[in-house]
C-alpha cells in the first residue's frame, strides 16, 4: 500500500435548513420561542436576488404559425403538444362549445386510434408555433379554467391562414381512419380562427368563412381538456397537483419562487412609422411569495394563481380588468388580430432600456392607448433591478423578416437599398446616448454592431468559420425585402459584455432567442445564421469565461487563452449557438426551454472554517474544501498544499480530484445504506430496527410511501424517484429527454453547515491494554474523508482519488427525500452536519464510529462502525436516536463528542468505563411537529454507543439526559449547545461545559457514573434550593440574554479553569437585521475553581474595553485585578464587541494560552462586501493582547469561519537563557477561509510570524512579542 498521506481539510461552515420532518399536529403550544432555522445561508442573502427573465414577444401574424411545417406526418414519431400523444380523443359538444376529452390509449408503437382522434396527430395538424411556447412556459391557454376543469385553446389564426402554403399549410393524410373517427380516403386539414375543418376533397375559392368541402367530415374547435384526474397520474410533465384537483403547468409556474418574470410587447399598430415596443407586463414574481425589502420571502399579493392553481384574471389591478404576465403570453391574439411590420430591434432596446432603469422611449408610447389590444401598456416605468449583482435575461420569440427597426441610439441611416436605389426607411437618425454625465457609458448602436460584424466576418479573432457576408453589420440591410437592420445584435453584444447601467457597472444581460421558423422547414440554414436573432443569441448569450469579449477564445486547461467554440456554441461542431432555438424544432424547443431555466441561476459563495488532522505540512498535504452553487450541486475539492521556506504555506489552485465530479463520472454500483425501523407502522421511533440497503426491497411500507409526492402516485414512480436519488439519470429533464425529474449538473448534493472529516489509521495516543490489536489490523486501511450532504447522505470518499466508499441515507430524514427529484424543487436542508469520528470500544470490540447530528434537516442523531470504510455494510450501522425516541432532542447543528465515562465498577471493584455519544439537544425541541417538549429545556444528552440494533431506546438504561429549565424571563428560544468536555489524561470524560441560547454557561460533573447523569447528580450545587443553576448567564449591560451557540472552551488557570466563549447567534433570518437597536454581543472569560458559588453578573467579571480605530485596528484597555471569586476578586474578564450586532458564531481556536477567533458583523449591502469579519488573538486568561493593547483587525473581503494553526518551521535560539535552558521558536501560519458578504465565493487570510515560543526544558511557554498580522487572499491558488 502507498505511504499514508497527512491531510488538512477546509470545513465549511454556515447556518441552512428549513425545520425538519413531518409536519404532525403538536399536542400542545410552547410559550417559548422556536428559531427559524434559514432556508439558505444567511451570509449570502443574495440567493433570494432572484434572476429576472424578461419575454421579448415579437407578437405579429407569423408567430402563431404552424408549430410543425412539414406536410408528411409520421406515426412513429411524437409530436408534443396540448393533445396527449399517447392518447386516443373523442369530441364532447357542438361547433361552438366543443373540446376533445381523452377516450383511452393510443397505440404504442404507432400512435394510432381507429375510429377516434389520436392525439399525436392532432398535435401535429393542428398546433401553432405560440402554443409550444406556451406549452413550455405555462402550461398553455386555458379557455375553461375552474377548480374542476381545465381545457387549452390553440393560438386563434388570422383568417388568411386557411388554405395556407406558409404560415399553416394545408396538411393531407391517406390513412384517416387510423387516427380519426373519418374513412379511409385522403383527409385534408385546415385551419384558422379557433377551428380546424377536416374534409375529404378541395374547393377553389374556399376561405375561412366558407370553408366548402374542406369541413365536409367536420368543424372542430382546437380545444383539450387535460390533467383531469384519470390523465394527471402518468402525463406529469404536465400536470402539478394543487389544492382541489390538478393544472397544467410550465416552467413559469415551477420556477416561481426562483425568478422574476416580466413581458414586452408591441402595441396592436401596423403603421410603418410605429416606434418600438412597449411594457405588457412589469418584471415580479407570479407565484404565491414574493420578497419583501430585506430579501425574506413574503406573500406576494400580486400573484397570478391561486391555491387550486386557476389563473388571477388581473392580478395587477389595472383597468383593462386583465393583466399579468402569464395572462399576456398566453391571450394575445385571442381576437385574431396580429400586428405586421416588426421592428424586433427597436422593440429589444426598449427592454434593455427599462433594465437601465429609465423611462420608454417618447415615441413607443405615444398614443398608445389606441392600441392597446386589450391589455395594459405601462408608460410609467419603475427601476425593475433590486441589487447590482442581479442576473438579467432576455427570452426574445421572433421571426427573422423583420422591419423598420433603425431608431435606436447611435444610427444614422435613414434609407435602405430597394431596386438598386436608396429609398426612406421610415426611420430617422438617433444621436448616440450618452447617459447623464458618465459619457464612457454612452452608447452608439452602430458602433457595437460593427464590433459584431468585426467578430463574424473575420478570422483575426479566432473565429474558425467566418462570414465575410457579415462584414459590415452596421451598414446592411436585413429582415422582409432589407427594411430591417442587425442592431439588435449590436444591442445584446453591448448589454451582454459591457457596463452598460452606469449605477450598476457589473450588470449584465444574457439574451435567449427563439426564431419563430417563418417560411422555414424546421432545418437550420444560412438564412437562420445570417439573422439579427441568431446573431443576438450567439453575441449576446455566450459564456464569457475569461472576460475577453470574445467568443472565440477562451482559457484552456493549463490557463492560457485558446481558440475555441466552447463559449458559445451548443454542442461541438454545430455551429448552433447554445441560446438559440428553433421553434420548428418544438421537441428540442421546449427542452431547450427547461434547460433555459435550469441554468439561470447564479452560483454562490461559501462561508468556511477549516480544521486540521496534522498541524504541521509535508510535502504531500492535501486541504479538504467544500462547497455549493445555487443550483444546488455540491462539491469536494482536494488541493495540494505546500511550504515553501521563503514564500511560506501556498495552496495549489488545481485540484487533485474534486469528489462530485468523480461520483458523476462514476459507473460501478454504489454501496448506499440506510436505516429501516421496525416495531411501529408510521416509524414513530421505539429505537428498534436494522441497518439496510438503499433499495426499494429493502425499504419498509412507511419509507416508500414517503417518496411519493402524492398519495395517489403509483409504486412505480416512487422506485423511480429512488432510482433517481441512487444516481440514476436517465429520467431528469434535459434537452433531448422527456425525463420529469429534477435536472442535476452533479449527483453530489451540496454541502453548506457541514464540514468534511479526514480519519486514515486508528488514533496512536490510546494506551488501553486491547486496543493495539485493533489498531494494528486497521493502521493501513483506507483514509477516508466524510461529510454531510443536501442529496439526503452522509457520503465518505476515498481520501487519495476522491472516489465513494459508501453513503448513508438516514431513515430521519426520508420524509422530504422525494423533494430533491421533483424540478421546482426548494432547497431545504438534509444532512447539514459536521460528523464526529473516533475509536470506542462498543460492547468488547474496539470500533472507530462516526456520529453525526443532521443540521436543519432532521432532529437526532446516527451512529455508523468505520473501523473499515472500504467495506462498511448493512451491518455497520448501529442505530438512529431522535425526537422521535426523546422529545427533548432537537436540531443538533455542531458535531456530537464520543467520549469515555465512568460507568461503574465490576465484581473486583474495578471501576468500567463504556463509552457514549454526547451532545447538546440543539435547537426547537419545542417545535410543534407532534414529538416536542413545549417546555423547552436545555439538555445534555448521554447515548450508549452499543445498544442492539434491535433494542429499543429506553431512559436510564441506553440512553441519559441531564435537563435544566427554560429561563421563563428570557422570552426567548432555548436549546444546549455544543459541549465542552474536560478529560483526564487516559481520555475519561470527567466533566464538561456547555451553554444554551438563554445565555447560561452550564457546568456537568460527569464522573460519578450513570445514575448521577441527572441534574441532581451532574450540576453542581450553587444554592438556591435546586440545581438549577448555571455557572453564569451571559447579559448585556441593559441585561437582555446573550445566546450562545458556540462550544466554549477552556485553558488552565491557576487553581481551575478559564472558561472562554463568545455571545451571538446567526441562526435564523432574523439574525440578519442590521438596523435599530440589536443586541450588544460580548465574550467572555469565566473562572472555574470548582467551588460552590456560581457568577452571578458580569459586575462580578473584569471588563476590558474594546474599541475599533479608524484602520480596523483592536484596540484594548484594562485594569489589573486579582483573580478568584473572594471579595475584591474579579472571575473572570468580559468585554463588549464594539460594532453594533457583532457576535462570535464560529469556532474558538486555543493554543499556546492564546484564543483566536472571527467575530461576524452583517452588513446591508447584499451584492457587496458589507458584511465581514473581525479577527482576533487574545490572552485566554485576561481576554487582553498577548502583549501591547492592539491586536487583530477587521476582514476586508467577507466573513470568515474559524481560523486554523499551521506550524510551518522551529527553529532553535543557539543563545541560552539565565539559567542555560535553550529555547524552541515555533512558525505558525493563520488561515481562515471565508466568503464575501454579498454572498461570491473568496478564499483565505494568512499570516506567516513565529507566534509562540516554547522552553524545551519544560515544555512551557511563553507569548511571542509583536501584534499578529494577516494578509488577505481571494482564491486558493492566491495563498502564497
Amino acid at each position: 500500500m502507498s505511504r499514508i498521506r497527512k491531510f488538512i481539510f477546509a470545513a465549511m461552515a454556515a447556518f441552512l435548513s428549513l425545520p425538519a420532518g413531518p409536519l404532525l399536529a403538536a399536542t400542545e403550544q410552547s410559550s417559548l420561542a422556536t428559531v427559524k432555522i434559514a432556508q439558505a445561508p444567511l451570509y449570502g442573502r443574495n440567493q433570494n436576488i432572484h434572476p429576472n427573465l424578461l419575454l421579448t414577444l415579437s407578437v405579429e401574424f407569423p408567430t402563431v404559425g404552424a408549430a410543425y411545417r412539414s406536410g408528411t406526418y409520421s406515426p412513429t414519431t411524437e409530436y408534443i403538444g396540448y393533445f396527449n400523444p399517447l392518447k386516443c380523443y373523442n369530441y364532447s359538444g357542438g361547433a361552438s362549445n366543443g373540446y376533445f376529452v381523452i377516450a383511452g390509449d393510443a397505440n404504442t408503437a404507432d400512435h394510432t386510434c381507429a375510429g377516434q382522434f389520436s392525439g399525436n396527430f392532432m398535435n401535429w395538424a393542428t398546433a401553432s408555433a405560440i402554443d409550444m411556447l406556451r406549452y413550455a412556459l405555462t402550461g398553455g391557454d386555458r379557455v375553461v379554467d375552474t377548480t374542476t376543469q381545465t381545457i387549452l385553446q390553440r393560438a386563434v389564426l388570422q383568417e388568411s391562414f386557411f388554405n395556407s402554403n406558409s404560415y399553416f399549410p394545408r396538411k393531407t393524410y391517406d390513412k384517416a381512419s387510423s387516427v380519426t373517427p373519418f374513412g379511409s380516403r385522403t383527409l385534408y386539414i385546415t385551419s384558422c380562427g379557433n377551428k380546424v375543418f377536416f374534409g375529404d376533397s378541395t374547393e377553389s375559392g374556399a376561405s375561412c368563412a366558407s370553408p366548402g368541402k374542406y369541413r365536409n367530415q367536420g368543424t372542430y374547435l382546437v380545444r383539450v381538456q387535460v390533467c383531469d384526474a384519470g390523465e394527471a397520474k402518468s402525463r406529469t410533465d404536465l400536470c402539478k397537483l394543487y389544492r382541489t384537483g390538478y393544472k397544467p403547468v410550465g416552467e413559469m409556474q415551477r420556477n416561481a419562487d426562483k425568478v422574476r418574470f416580466g413581458a414586452f410587447g408591441y402595441l396592436n399598430d401596423s403603421a410603418n412609422t410605429r416606434y418600438g415596443g412597449v411594457l405588457r407586463a412589469p418584471l415580479k414574481y407570479v407565484g404565491p411569495n414574493t420578497v419583501d425589502s430585506n430579501f425574506n420571502q413574503a406573500s406576494n399579493l400580486r400573484r397570478e394563481w391561486d391555491d387550486d392553481g386557476v389563473f388571477i384574471q388581473n392580478p395587477e389591478s389595472a383597468s383593462e380588468n386583465i393583466s399579468g404576465v402569464i395572462n399576456y403570453l398566453n391571450q394575445f391574439g385571442r381576437s385574431g388580430a396580429y400586428k405586421s411590420l416588426d421592428p424586433v430591434g427597436e422593440l429589444y432596446y426598449e427592454s434593455i432600456r427599462y433594465l437601465q432603469g429609465r423611462q420608454p422611449t417618447p415615441e413607443a408610447i405615444d398614443n398608445a392607448s389606441a392600441y392597446k389590444d386589450g391589455f395594459p401598456v405601462y408608460t410609467q416605468w419603475t427601476d425593475p433591478i433590486l441589487a447590482s449583482c442581479q442576473k438579467n435575461y432576455v427570452l426574445a420569440i421572433a421571426d427573422i423578416n423583420t422591419h423598420w427597426d433603425r431608431y435606436i441610439p447611435g444610427n444614422t441611416r435613414t434609407t435602405y437599398l430597394s431596386g438598386g436605389k436608396q429609398v426612406s426607411a421610415n426611420d430617422s437618425a438617433r444621436p448616440a446616448d450618452a447617459i447623464s454625465k458618465y459619457s464612457k457609458y454612452s452608447f452608439d448602436v452602430m458602433t457595437w454592431t460593427q464590433a459584431v460584424a468585426d467578430l463574424e466576418g473575420s478570422g483575426a479573432s479566432g473565429n474558425t468559420r467566418p462570414d465575410t457576408s457579415l462584414a459590415n453589420l452596421a451598414g446592411a440591410d436585413t429582415g422582409s425585402g432589407g427594411h430591417g437592420t442587425y442592431y439588435m445584435a449590436g444591442v445584446a453584444y453591448w448589454a451582454h459584455t459591457y457596463g452598460f447601467r452606469p449605477d450598476m457597472p457589473e450588470l449584465r444581460v444574457t439574451t435567449f432567442s427563439i426564431d419563430v421558423n417563418e417560411n422555414g422547414n424546421g432545418s437550420v440554414g444560412d438564412e437562420q445564421r445570417r439573422s439579427q436573432m441568431y446573431l443576438a443569441a450567439k453575441y449576446g448569450g455566450f459564456d464569457d469565461q475569461n472576460g475577453d469579449g470574445n467568443p472565440f477564445r477562451t482559457k484552456g486547461a493549463s490557463g492560457t487563452t485558446v481558440t475555441s467554440n466552447a463559449e458559445w456554441e451548443s454542442s461541438g461542431g454545430s455551429n448552433v449557438p447554445a441560446n438559440w432555438f428553433l421553434a420548428g424544432q418544438p421537441a428540442a424547443m421546449i427542452a431547450s426551454i427547461k434547460k433555459v431555466f435550469a441554468q439561470i441561476v447564479n452560483a454562490a459563495g461559501t462561508l468556511s472554517g477549516v480544521a486540521l488532522t496534522s498541524s504541521q505540512v509535508a510535502s504531500d498535504t492535501l486541504l479538504f474544501t467544500p462547497g455549493f452553487d445555487q443550483r444546488w450541486n455540491g462539491r469536494l475539492s482536494a488541493l495540494a498544499v505546500t511550504n515553501d521556506p521563503n514564500t511560506g504555506v501556498q495552496i495549489s489552485n488545481t485540484e487533485t480530484w474534486e469528489a462530485g465530479k468523480v461520483l458523476t463520472a462514476r459507473t460501478a454500483a454504489r454501496n448506499l445504506l440506510t436505516w429501516v425501523p421496525s416495531g411501529t407502522a408510521d416509524n414513530s421511533g421505539t429505537g428498534a430496527g436494522a441497518g439496510a440497503a438503499f433499495e426499494w426491497k429493502s425499504l419498509n411500507a412507511t419509507q416508500k410511501a414517503a417518496l411519493k409526492i402524492t398519495p395517489t402516485e403509483t409504486d412505480t414512480v416512487a422506485q423511480g424517484r429512488l432510482s433517481y436519488l441512487r444516481g440514476e439519470r436517465s429520467q431528469e429533464q434535459s434537452t433531448g429527454s422527456t425525463g420529469t425529474m429534477r435536472l442535476r449538473d452533479s449527483l453530489l448534493g451540496d454541502i453548506v453547515n457541514s464540514g468534511p472529516v479526514y480519519m486514515a489509521a486508528p488514533s496512536s495516543t490510546i494506551a488501553e491494554s486491547d486496543y493495539s490489536a485493533f489498531y494494528k489490523a486497521h493502521s493501513q486501511r483506507t483514509a477516508a474523508v466524510y461529510i454531510g450532504t443536501n442529496d439526503g447522505m452522509l457520503h465518505a470518499f476515498n481520501a487519495a482519488n476522491g472516489s465513494e466508499l459508501f453513503a448513508y441515507v438516514p431513515n430521519a430524514v426520508f420524509a422530504n427525500l422525494a423533494q430533491l427529484t421533483t424540478p421546482s424543487y426548494i432547497h431545504r436542508p438534509y444532512v447539514d452536519a459536521t460528523p464526529a469520528v473516533a475509536e470506542a470500544r462498543v460492547g468488547n470490540a474496539w470500533q472507530t464510529v462516526l456520529v453525526s447530528g443532521m443540521g436543519g434537516g432532521a432532529q437526532g442523531l446516527f451512529a455508523l462502525n468505520v473501523s473499515d470504510p472500504a467495506s462498511v455494510g448493512t451491518g455497520n450501522v448501529l442505530w438512529e436516536f431522535t425526537d422521535k425516541d426523546d422529545a427533548d432532542m432537537g436540531n443538533v447543528m455542531s458535531p456530537p463528542q464520543i467520549v469515555k465515562l465512568f460507568a461503574g465498577k465490576d465484581s473486583d471493584n474495578k471501576p468500567v468505563y463504556k463509552w457514549f455519544a454526547m451532545t447538546g439537544n440543539g435547537l426547537n425541541a419545542n417545535d410543534a411537529d407532534g414529538a416536542s417538549n413545549p417546555a423547552a429545556p436545555s439538555v445534555l444528552f448521554i447515548v450508549a454507543l452499543d445498544k442492539p440494533a434491535g433494542t429499543p431506546w429506553q431512559l436510564g438504561v441506553n440512553y441519559w439526559k441531564i435537563s435544566m429549565a427554560a429561563d421563563a424571563t428570557a422570552s426567548i428560544a432555548n436549546g444546549l449547545s455544543a459541549p465542552a468536555l474536560v478529560r483526564l489524561t487516559d481520555g475519561q470524560t470527567v466533566a464538561a461545559y456547555a451553554g444554551d441560547l438563554q445565555g447560561r454557561l452550564w457546568k456537568f460533573i460527569l464522573n460519578g457514573g450513570p445514575s448521577t447523569w441527572n441534574a441532581a447528580g451532574a450540576l453542581p450545587y450553587y444554592g438556591g434550593g435546586n440545581y438549577g443553576r448555571p455557572l453564569f448567564q451571559a447579559r448585556d449591560a441593559s441585561g437582555k440574554a446573550q445566546p450562545i451557540t458556540v462550544q466554549p472552551k477552556w485553558v488552565y488557570a491557576p487553581g481551575g479553569y478559564m472558561v472562554v466563549f463568545g455571545t451571538g447567534k446567526y441562526l435564523e433570518p432574523a439574525d440578519t437585521i442590521t438596523t435599530g437597536t440589536l443586541t450588544r454581543n460580548a465574550m467572555y472569560g469565566i473562572y472555574d475553581a470548582g467551588g460552590s458559588q456560581s457568577i452571578a453578573d458580569r459586575s462580578m467579571l473584569n471588563p476590558v474595553t474594546l474599541t475599533r480605530d479608524s484602520k480596523g485596528a483592536y484596540e484594548y484597555s484594562s485594569r489589573s485585578y486579582s483573580l478568584g471569586s473572594k471579595t475584591g476578586q474579579k472571575a473572570g474578564w468580559y468585554f463588549d464587541f464594539p460594532g453594533n450586532g457583532e457576535r462570535q458564531v464560529t469556532a474558538l481556536v486555543p493554543a499556546y494560552g492564546k484564543i483566536w477567533f472571527n467575530s461576524l458583523m452583517t452588513g446591508d449591502d447584499l451584492c457587496g462586501a458589507s458584511s465581514n469579519s473581525g479577527r482576533y488573538q487574545i490572552n485566554a486568561l485576561t481576554g487582553m493582547p498577548a502583549t501591547g493593547t492592539s491586536t487583530g483587525d477587521l476582514s476586508t473581503f467577507g466573513i470568515l469561519g474559524a481560523p486554523v494553526l499551521i506550524q510551518t518551521k522551529t527553529a532553535v535560539d543557539p543563545q541560552r537563557n539565565a539559567v542555560g535552558q535553550i529555547t524552541t521558536l515555533k512558525f505558525i501560519d493563520v488561515f481562515s477561509f471565508g466568503a464575501s458578504g454579498g454572498g461570491r465565493s473568496a478564499g483565505a487570510s494568512l499570516s506567516s510570524r513565529p507566534l509562540v515560543s516554547g522552553n524545551t526544558a519544560t515544555d512551557g511557554g511563553h507569548p511571542a512579542t509583536g501584534r499578529l498580522g494577516w494578509r488577505e487572499i481571494r482564491n486558493f491558488g492566491a495563498a502564497k
